[in-house]
């Protein structure tokens, strides 16, 4: 019996070198099920991922779908309260780092972005976190960040992280937020040196969903980015689009069940449909 211990701890003790960490095994969202409209988790569209329930301050912050083959984040979700939107402050940045949940070789380091041309991009934006110090501090772990060309994320996609955050405030509403990522740039497929070579998406897209107080249904606004959009800030609408577009292209239902409004609402939202909707193949 000692023998048979004393080998166990051996081998933990192999793997916790090798970089495997006890917090990257069996990880759901169970407390997490706020972060996701009517409590319904999406369905995973590939074997290769890690569930990850972000939790700070014994509270529940964000949800990640991380693939470990690709080495970034599939998507993740959040839901921003008035609260949380009037609360936020400016805050020192700290610096990347890996995440302790996920294994080290199936992620990013710091080093992977060190003269790649890419940027660290937030997919949950520090921003919306900053209400509290925890929280900003932990949407800056690989675990929430793909390669993007600065002009991207310093362009459509932080207008459309902007957009929330006046929507929440204006309506006075919580609003959820699905961001994420599919595709590869195959001109430039990934960074950095294995194991640390995170995929470059090709494609980017959000989704918001807010619910109807009368009604009871979910309102829902989506939108499309190709990874080299480097239209202005103020441009981001102009690649909104439809739900049906991004189930399409992601292969993910993310409101499957729920009782959705049978068209969109401009009115809420704040933004017209495009005659031509976004997309991204």
């Amino acid at each position: 019996m000692k023998s048979f211990i004393y080998a166990f701890w051996a081998f933990a003790f192999i793997l916790g070198f090798a970089g495997f960490s006890p917090k990257a095994i069996a990880q759901d969202f169970t407390a997490c099920k706020a972060m996701f409209p009517g409590g319904i988790v999406p369905k995973a569209a590939s074997r290769t991922v890690q569930n990850l329930c972000k939790i700070t301050d014994n509270k529940a912050i964000f949800a990640i779908r991380f693939d470990t083959t690709r080495k970034t984040p599939n998507w993740l979700a959040h839901k921003l309260s008035p609260a949380e939107a009037n609360g936020q402050t400016k805050r020192k940045r700290p610096k990347f780092s890996p995440d302790p949940a996920i294994i080290s070789a199936d992620q990013a380091i710091d080093k992977s972005y060190v003269k790649s041309g890419f940027s660290r991009g937030h997919i949950v934006p520090a921003a919306d976190m900053s209400w509290s110090l925890a929280s900003y501090k932990d949407t800056f772990r690989f675990s929430n960040v793909v390669p993007q060309k600065q002009r991207f994320n310093a362009g459509v996609w932080l207008g459309m992280e902007d957009k929330l955050r006046k929507l929440v405030k204006a309506r006075n509403v919580d609003i959820w937020d699905f961001s994420g990522v599919y595709g590869q740039v195959q001109t430039e497929p990934s960074i950095g040196k294995y194991p640390h070579d995170p995929v470059i998406p090709k494609c980017f897209y959000k989704i918001f969903v807010a619910k109807d107080k009368d009604s009871q249904k979910y309102k829902v606004m989506t939108a499309l980015y190709h990874w080299d959009d480097y239209t202005k800030l103020k441009t981001w609408a102009k690649s909104v689009t439809s739900l049906a577009r991004v189930k399409m292209r992601t292969g993910i239902d993310f409101l499957e069940g729920l009782a959705l409004e049978d068209t969109y609402d401009a009115t809420f939202w704040g933004v017209k449909m495009p005659q031509n909707i976004g997309d991204c193949a």
